[in-house]
């Protein structure tokens, strides 16, 4: 894999992330209700390697699809990992 290649399917998923992480300490969110403690860089974290891992599923648009997807699942499962 180069460079370029790893670049263009990390790129999605880091933008996704930091979308996903930046939601989720937004008045009116539910997701700060436990505890009060939202994991921000635990979100970013995880949507990246949500990201990477959903890119070496499927082809074409599946692979978008999937990467979207690992990356919505690792925002959420990394935001919850730890604690603050």
């Amino acid at each position: 894999m180069t460079l370029t290649t790893l670049f263009k399917k990390a790129v999605p998923a880091m933008i996704l992330s930091a979308g996903l992480a930046g939601c989720a300490g937004m008045p009116g969110s539910n997701a700060n209700v436990a505890g009060n403690c939202t994991n921000i860089p635990g979100a970013v974290i995880g949507g990246i390697a949500g990201g990477a891992a959903g890119s070496q599923v499927g082809s074409g648009r599946g692979r978008d699809a999937a990467i979207a997807a690992g990356a919505a699942t690792g925002a959420v499962i990394g935001s919850n990992v730890g604690g603050c």
